[in-house]
């Protein structure tokens, strides 16, 4: 995908995951695209964030501090019907159950750009 293509479908993007890694790594690669990301490092936070921040695209780990993000899906579905929705996670075997739950894509980690840029 490209630049134009993604700065026409994509401005803002929140990365909900714990590890301050995952959220530099994945924020400069969007950040290439010229898409502004912001982060949370917790379910609550990254629920909050939702409707203040208006994503267009939403990063979601599984496991969190305060619960898992599969376990969210429908709400964070809810609560912005058109935001593209990208589960990450490490346990591959959750891929199904994320995309039935409503997440348009699902990332393994460890995160490397081919594969954050094949769900975009």
């Amino acid at each position: 995908m490209d630049n134009a293509s993604l700065d026409k479908v994509y401005e803002r993007a929140l990365i909900i995951d714990d590890e301050l890694d995952t959220c530099l790594l994945l924020g400069m690669f969007l950040k290439k695209y010229g898409i502004v990301s912001m982060r949370a490092h917790s379910l609550a936070d990254g629920l909050a964030k939702l409707t203040i921040e208006a994503p267009q695209l939403i990063f979601l780990d599984n496991n969190l501090p305060d619960g898992t993000g599969i376990d969210y899906i429908a709400q964070v579905r809810q609560q912005m019907p058109q935001a593209k929705l990208v589960m990450m996670t490490a346990m591959s075997a959750l891929r199904e159950q994320a995309l039935a739950l409503g997440a348009d894509g699902f990332v393994e980690k460890p995160l490397d750009v081919k594969k954050i840029a094949s769900v975009l």
